[in-house]
């Protein structure tokens, strides 16, 4: 049951909201010319006539307090009708008023001043008195007052609530100004898109669903790609454009014959020696490739990388999308995301190229489903690998667009090839090697191989091209190098006799003085018809610019120089054994061998900075990188990262000679009964010449009749039973001086039986022999 004072404070709430819709009623409706229009008749006309003459535009004041009073009331709320807060009332209404007066232009408001008769009288009272800008901050200043305590909220309360108001407004702000500029990036977006609709691409062509169109034909070569005009095509479709591989043009080679100096034909072995590639076509799924660019958009979209997939160049391994971020991306925030990528994708490894060198654009690597063999035979099938004018062609693979990837080794001019166990690096040489053999006489180019894991290029022994029959020993490896050093300064002393500056002029004079054109005298100004050198005793002697042989002047007869290919399969264990005299020989061949005709191809699978030294690295411009374990190791062979996101089973990553963008090639196959089918065909053709006096150590090795010393077999027998060498113990066990003991050390480490100081081991070397 509701109580006495319950029932009253009802009443009264009924009666104020009455009270105000009528007020409100008077005052909408009042019209001072014509009373007869009120809607609450001639009462409530003269009521708001007289609120409006009184307090001008401030009587609206008193609705607004009658409907905050009833809300109160309907509320069951305390009405808040005391002293202070009917005399707060009044001071709002009135200085409301003056404030009016002052402030809004004095026209008639519904015949009336803005601010009535209070506001016109008390506000000129006031200006009198304090002016007009004391008037107003006065003014301000009691309302504010009259509010606080007209209402129940404190100026804290106010103040939250402006901030708040304020802080939703800002935000409602940024985010309509958010959405305009991703509307407009949008439209400009389309708009740009109907532009490159409009015109044609260049780059590739787009594919239907159901049908496939033939890209024009695009050389990739490491060397001097040639600049091919391509046919433009329209684009059919929205989306990404996809560049559909060339289907490769083969042509089979047939055998050719050229003459060598034993005035025999020497027959290169064709290509049907190889395995017969797989017929099948490749086929480009546009659906699948379009999905894939969807599904790469969206998850670069959740790291905060907006943009689109522009092209998307499909491979024999992998599928190269190029996507155009949007303006004001950083290219460091995408760059990182490699691992984050391939696990959103569920891929195996993500390589990214940012950004793709001549384009706004970043590169994304993906792994194929299905992966395809590259065979040699395709390759060395192409028409552009026919074409090849190189001096030392090598064959590499395909590149992610599926495109033949061709090298000469005389621009390189030495390779540099790492990679970890399992990566493809011995396939890798051996397609480089088998490449070079298809191409190449015994006349033209000469190898010298150094195989310190004896079984990796045994299969090249015997074949006419050979210098030496495989190295394996450590420190025969060692005499070769060097061999390679003198015969190095050995041409370049020909070169400077002949008045040439390289290998190519030369052989270009000995070629007109086989046919006649040039005699021997103008052919050796220098010397007068003589070809000559310096050997090991500084002794000068006459040399056959072949074989290094003594000859007479009047029979000396030139002959063209060979290029000679040196080929290292484990370098980290040739720097095992004999650091400082092979790096000292790489280093020079590498610095100044090119001209000569002698190229270096050293291989690793330990790419350490103590195996390539930074003098190697310098040297060595042209590098191949096989997947490899960790990204140090990458650094150290290509001085960047990218490596160790490779595939494996050939995959690798080439600095191009000339170039500083990474190259991604997938190396062509070649199964080991392949190449030993070539290099039996290569036996067939004749003997090798070899030249044994490569292995011969030169007579400043050692001291003279040192080989004849009675104690340098007891020297061995005593380290090899102690399993460890150092001067200071075989000059007790022998009871020698110091000198004598250093001397037989340092023949032990020439002759292979110890090897070199160890820093970690107090100067101790590692014997490598057993037990005697």
């Amino acid at each position: 049951m509701v109580a006495p004072e319950g029932r009253r404070q009802d009443v009264f709430a009924i009666l104020t909201l009455t009270a105000t819709v009528l007020l409100t009623l008077a005052l909408i409706s009042y019209d001072a010319r014509n009373g007869s229009a009120n809607l609450v008749g001639p009462v409530g006309h003269r009521l708001a006539r007289a609120l409006m003459l009184a307090f001008g535009l401030v009587a609206w004041f008193l609705p607004l307090e009658g409907a905050l009073l009833t809300y109160r009331l309907f509320r069951r709320r305390s009405a808040m009708l005391g002293v202070a807060t009917m005399a707060s009332t009044l001071v709002l209404v009135v200085v409301g008023a003056s404030l009016a007066h002052l402030l809004i232009e004095p026209q008639a408001v519904w015949g009336a001043s803005p601010g009535g008769a209070v506001g016109e009288l008390l506000g000129e009272v006031l200006r009198s008195l304090l002016g007009f800008y004391g008037t107003v901050i006065i003014g301000f200043a009691v309302l504010g007052i009259s509010i606080i305590l007209r209402t129940p909220w404190t100026l804290e309360e106010v103040t939250a609530w402006f901030a708040r108001v304020a802080h939703g407004a800002w935000a409602k702000v940024q985010s309509i100004f958010v959405a305009l500029r991703e509307a407009w990036a949008e439209a400009r977006d389309i708009h740009e898109e109907e532009i490159r609709a409009s015109q044609p691409r260049i780059m590739g062509v787009r594919l239907d669903d159901e049908d496939e169109k033939q890209v024009p034909e695009r050389k990739a070569s490491v060397i001097a790609p040639e600049a091919t005009a391509k046919k433009p095509s329209a684009p059919t479709s929205t989306g990404p454009t996809i560049v559909a591989p060339k289907e490769t043009k083969q042509t089979p080679l047939e055998i050719s014959t050229r003459p060598r100096h034993e005035h025999r034909d020497f027959e290169l072995p064709p290509t049907s020696l190889l395995d017969e590639p797989d017929a099948a076509v490749i086929h480009v799924d546009a659906d699948a490739l379009r999905e894939n660019a969807e599904l790469l958009t969206e998850k670069l979209a959740a790291y905060g990388v907006r943009g689109r997939v522009d092209e998307i160049h499909p491979g024999p391994v992998v599928t190269m999308y190029e996507f155009e971020p949007q303006s004001g991306t950083k290219v460091s925030k995408i760059a990182g995301l490699a691992d984050d990528l391939a696990m959103a994708l569920a891929a195996q490894k993500v390589r990214i190229v940012a950004p793709i060198a001549g384009k706004a654009r970043v590169g994304f690597e993906l792994p194929n489903d299905t992966r395809q063999t590259v065979p040699l035979r395709e390759i060395l099938e192409d028409r552009r690998w026919e074409k090849h004018t190189g001096a030392l062609p090598v064959a590499l693979g395909k590149d992610i667009g599926g495109q033949p990837v061709y090298a000469d080794l005389a621009r390189m001019p030495h390779l540099l090839v790492a990679g970890a166990t399992g990566s493809g690096k011995s396939v890798g040489l051996n397609v480089m090697l088998t490449s070079i053999l298809s191409k190449k006489t015994p006349d033209e180019v000469r190898m010298l191989m150094v195989d310190p894991k004896v079984v990796e290029l045994q299969v090249f022994d015997g074949i006419p091209h050979m210098l030496l029959p495989v190295v394996t020993d450590m420190k025969k490896a060692a005499l070769a190098l060097r061999w390679a050093v003198d015969e190095m300064e050995r041409r370049y002393q020909m070169f400077a006799d002949a008045g040439t500056r390289n290998i190519d002029t030369y052989n270009r004079r000995v070629e007109r003085v086989l046919k006649g054109d040039l005699s021997i005298d103008k052919f050796m100004p220098k010397r007068k018809g003589k070809v000559s050198a310096q050997d090991a005793n500084g002794q000068e002697v006459l040399l056959d610019p072949t074989d290094g042989e003594s000859a007479d002047a009047e029979d000396f007869q030139p002959e063209k120089l060979p290029a000679i290919v040196v080929v290292v399969d484990e370098f980290a264990d040739l720097m095992m054994v004999a650091a400082k005299d092979v790096e000292a020989c790489i280093a020079r061949l590498a610095q100044k061998a090119r001209a000569s005709g002698i190229h270096v191809i050293l291989a690793t699978q330990r790419p350490s900075v103590d195996v390539i030294t930074g003098m190697i690295k310098a040297n060595f411009p042209a590098r191949v990188a096989f997947k490899v374990s960790q990204r140090q190791d990458s650094m150290t062979i290509l001085g960047r990262s990218g490596a160790e996101h490779l595939l494996g089973m050939g995959d690798m990553l080439m600095i191009p000679p000339g170039a500083s963008e990474l190259q991604r090639v997938h190396a062509a196959y070649v199964s080991e009964d392949e190449v030993r089918t070539v290099c039996d065909f290569l036996r067939e053709q004749g003997e090798p010449t070899y030249h044994q006096e490569i292995l011969k150590p030169r007579e400043d090795d050692g001291p003279e009749g040192e080989s004849d010393d009675p104690l340098y077999d007891k020297a061995v027998a005593v380290v090899a039973n102690a399993g460890y060498c150092s001067i200071s113990h075989v000059q007790r066990q022998l009871s020698v001086g110091y000198n004598k003991a250093a001397k037989l050390v340092e023949r032990m480490e020439q002759e292979g039986v110890v090897g070199p100081p160890s820093s970690k081991a107090g100067g101790r070397r590692e014997v490598l022999v057993g037990p005697m």
